[in-house]
């Protein structure tokens, strides 16, 4: 290879400083997202300082700023890569044939994911948004465009092949499942603290009995 073509231009130089710059940042980013929700979880979110999420992530404190706009963009941050993974990544278990068998699968992976690793960050979501109103409104602008698309998809296709009726209103059905899922999150697993076990046998419960009425 001569000397000439080794040689880089201004531009492809800078070019590459750029590139650089940018997985930088991004590294910078997933370790400060990482600590703040092993830090939010075990403090909450009034206890947590930018300095204690810095210090756990090994970045400096003002990055926090530059990159979030500080400790509430941050956790909004956390927030929307909950509503991402549950939007756009693959459901953690196999297509199914019915829409029994579907919707039970969905509800039993859902719980697994809460149970597990959603459960704290989950508790702190909700405790901060019952005392503070900003937070709360913040949190309403994002839901609605929390959508099961995964799931949407795997019951349209269920339609198609006929195992759904066709007067079936899919994202309704999702909405309804959701809706007394989390509500069995809330009031049952949370505040009274019931066994998980037992909550899956509610959720269940309800699933039986209401899917039946879409399918043909």
């Amino acid at each position: 290879m001569s000397e000439t073509s080794q040689k880089r231009t201004p531009t492809e130089k800078k070019v590459d400083k750029l590139k650089t710059k940018k997985r930088d940042r991004l590294a910078s980013e997933e370790r400060l997202l990482k600590a703040a929700e092993e830090t939010f979880s075990r403090f909450g979110f009034k206890a947590t300082t930018t300095r204690m999420i810095a210090k756990k992530a090994g970045i400096n404190e003002s990055l926090i700023g530059r990159y979030f706009e500080g400790k509430l963009g941050l956790f909004f941050a956390l927030i929307d890569n909950h509503i991402k993974e549950h939007k756009h990544g693959n459901l953690a278990y196999p297509p199914q044939d019915t829409l029994m068998k579907e919707i039970l699968g969905f509800a039993q992976a859902r719980l697994n994911e809460h149970c597990t690793k959603d459960s704290e960050f989950f508790k702190i979501v909700l405790s901060q948004a019952l005392v503070d109103a900003k937070f709360l409104k913040m949190i309403r602008e994002r839901i609605p465009n929390f959508k099961q698309t995964g799931l949407e998809d795997r019951l349209n296709k269920l339609k198609d092949d006929g195992k759904i009726k066709k007067e079936a209103d899919i994202e309704m059905i999702i909405e309804t499942i959701e809706n007394f899922f989390h509500g069995v999150l809330l009031f049952e697993l949370i505040i009274h603290g019931i066994p998980r076990d037992k909550a899956a046998l509610q959720i269940e419960y309800f699933i039986k009995n209401y899917i039946p009425a879409f399918e043909p």
